[in-house]
């Protein structure tokens, strides 16, 4: 199903892998939340023909063809899945594009209400812990990303397979430190918990030197969403290891809420190390928020 709509998808890149699935389902129901269609994307790069140099690897027009029709029938079938599991989605749109997965995803972001991604796509690597389009689409995206981290049968316990999950219906966790970035983050984490109508945890993990100033900074922050029935909890981690504190912090969340960059990042970089730590060993779904945001 094809249907324009108005309204801001929310995007999912689709490859085929258990995580791409994974994302795709997460996709699905963060659109039924908000009323807007979903959009599965799926970016490849141009097959190459004739004869190349030694090393490189040609497609005939057969193969080429071929490879269409494998992907034409991926998003049909990823489609009608998601329809039956989520009858009520406003619209499913199915989006082939050519170009390199990462690109093309950045680009589909700046009309995205959400782009969702999985963690590690079918070129990955299994020892690693987030895949390079994961991680460029984190750094790059226009709007706010969410990496769905889910368990993946082919590894061993650990950052990979990560605990149950607390379901769609668990708290949302975002960490705050009056950067930009993180009150974009904290905005959004409070429409999603509102959303969804579970409880926000609003935490700022510091040193022990900036506990008092920490719990005031949260009081202030959370005092204009305190009316409307949301269910907001403050918690100040004193810790000596920010990114631990929050990756522990995130076992208990459906999905972990950080900015792109936090008080103390250097200007040029796009990710700052506590969203880093988190895109990459969260225990569940994260959102990545940059403080440019709408």
């Amino acid at each position: 199903m094809n249907t324009m709509h108005s309204s801001r998808p929310v995007v999912v890149g689709v490859d085929g892998s258990p995580s791409s699935l994974g994302a795709v389902a997460y996709a699905a129901r963060d659109a039924g939340w908000r009323g807007v269609p979903l959009r599965l994307v799926y970016a490849h790069e141009l097959p190459m023909y004739g004869y190349l140099p030694m090393g490189m690897v040609a497609y005939s027009v057969a193969e080429a063809e071929h490879f269409q029709e494998q992907v034409a029938k991926l998003l049909a079938d990823t489609a009608e899945q998601v329809q039956q599991q989520f009858p009520a989605l406003v619209a499913i749109e199915s989006k082939e594009v050519t170009g390199g997965p990462a690109g093309v995803l950045i680009d589909e972001s700046r009309t995205a209400a959400v782009t969702v991604v999985g963690c590690r796509g079918v070129g990955g690597f299994a020892g690693l812990l987030l895949g390079s389009v994961s991680a460029q689409l984190a750094a790059h995206a226009h709007g706010p990303v969410v990496v769905v981290r889910p368990p993946v049968s082919d590894v061993e316990p650990g950052p990979e397979q990560p605990p149950p999950s607390p379901g769609p219906r668990g708290p949302i966790l975002v960490g705050f430190d009056e950067s930009a970035a993180s009150r974009a983050a904290l905005a959004f984490a409070v429409d999603e918990a509102r959303r969804r109508g579970v409880p926000l945890i609003v935490m700022n993990a510091c040193v022990p030197s900036e506990q008092t100033s920490a719990a005031k900074k949260l009081a202030d922050a959370v005092a204009a969403y305190a009316d409307g029935g949301l269910a907001v909890q403050t918690r100040v981690q004193v810790t000596d290891n920010v990114e631990k504190a929050m990756v522990d912090a995130s076992a208990d969340a459906a999905l972990s809420v950080v900015g792109s960059r936090g008080r103390g990042g250097f200007a040029g970089l796009l990710l700052g190390s506590v969203s880093r730590a988190l895109v990459h060993h969260a225990h569940h779904a994260v959102a990545v928020i940059h403080p440019s945001e709408d």
